[in-house]
């Protein structure tokens, strides 16, 4: 259990693919001895904050000063399970690659580099309070608990149909990390057609057919679909800056209501307490 901040051993550097953008990009992860994780373009400082996320559209944009970067989910969540809490990440394009379309390598890197401690605390944040937000059918609530207990259920049409699984803290941390973003075959020309998913391939995301996954091999696991989207959850849900206490129950949840449920908790002093 992670009990004080923490930042990488060592500087290292990844690159590949802008999941939307289709362009390759570069990142450096620097330790970082000030308290979050936080990005830099073009000069600016950017903090991976729910307060910074300027964009929900099938990812999580921050932007601050003009300067914004995209698809920072995956990458969140795998400082989460790396239980790194500072870092700067140098980045030369508007987007954080999708490498394979999990957190995967991002977390793979971490590990390689080991982790650092310092002596100060200040890394939880426990909530207090039940908080809830809702939108449609689509739902996301947190009440108090004293570790991280995330219940995720998710529905799309076959061959994929419900999907639930509940996972504690880290528990099942290699198959969360390790599974892929995903999009129904019918949707992908209207996502490009709106500018997005320009870098997307078979080698980057799973397809869902008609009847089947399109992929080749076919899924990392059999509830990969519904694992990846605890896995886009905790990476938004690292954006309040600490390691949540709670117990999480979400359904058809995506980038939106998870960034609503963080500005919710943080409506109120009263809803939430940092140790």
């Amino acid at each position: 259990m992670i009990k004080r901040q923490t930042t990488i051993n060592r500087i290292f550097k990844l690159s590949g693919i802008g999941l939307h953008t289709g362009r390759t990009v570069s990142l450096e992860f620097l330790p970082r001895r000030e308290f979050g994780i936080a990005f830099v373009f073009g000069g600016r400082l950017i903090p991976a904050r729910y307060d910074m996320v300027a964009d929900t559209r099938l990812s999580t944009q921050i932007a601050a000063e003009g300067a914004s970067v995209a698809t920072i989910e995956h990458l969140m969540a795998a400082f989460y399970y790396s239980g790194i809490t500072n870092c700067l990440v140098y980045i030369d394009g508007p987007e954080v690659p999708i490498m394979d379309g999990s957190a995967w390598e991002f977390y793979h890197e971490m590990w390689r580099a080991g982790v650092y401690e310092f002596p100060e605390a200040g890394v939880y944040l426990k909530v207090l309070r039940p908080v809830e937000v809702t939108h449609n059918d689509a739902w996301v609530r947190v009440k108090p608990l004293n570790t991280l207990d995330i219940t995720m259920a998710i529905e799309f049409r076959p061959p994929v149909g419900k999907q639930r699984k509940r996972v504690m803290d880290v528990e099942n941390a290699v198959s969360i990390i390790n599974s892929r973003t995903f999009v129904l075959h019918e949707e992908i020309e209207a996502i490009r057609k709106a500018g997005l998913a320009k870098g997307g391939t078979l080698d980057n995301a799973v397809v869902i057919g008609g009847e089947s996954i399109i992929n080749p091999h076919g899924l990392r696991y059999k509830q990969e679909l519904v694992n990846h989207k605890i896995l886009d959850l905790i990476g938004d849900l690292y954006t309040c800056g600490y390691r949540m206490l709670g117990k999480v129950e979400a359904y058809k949840t995506g980038h939106h209501l998870n960034n609503l449920l963080l500005r919710e908790i943080f409506s109120d002093p009263e809803n939430y307490a940092i140790y």
